[in-house]
């Protein structure tokens, strides 16, 4: 099991590594030109920032804190 640490301590191909094959999709939402998705990794989350346009991930934001998630947190 790999912790927040670990993670933030991999180059971006480790982070997509970890996130599609051990994470599970949560939600996504619209950041400008980005569709933002939110993984669930063991302990802690991770936000994919993938650019359509380009078809390429940009970054990974890892947290553990939950009170990150109020951008998914959508009005009824």
């Amino acid at each position: 099991m790999i912790t927040l640490y670990d993670f933030n301590g991999l180059d971006e191909k480790g982070k997509g590594d970890v996130v599609f094959s051990q994470g599970t999709f949560i939600d996504d939402r619209a950041e400008g030109e980005y569709k933002v998705q939110l993984y669930r990794v063991h302990g802690f989350y991770v936000e994919v920032y993938y650019h359509a346009v380009r078809n390429s991930v940009d970054r990974y934001r890892a947290f553990i804190t939950a009170n990150q998630l109020g951008a998914y947190i959508k009005p009824k």
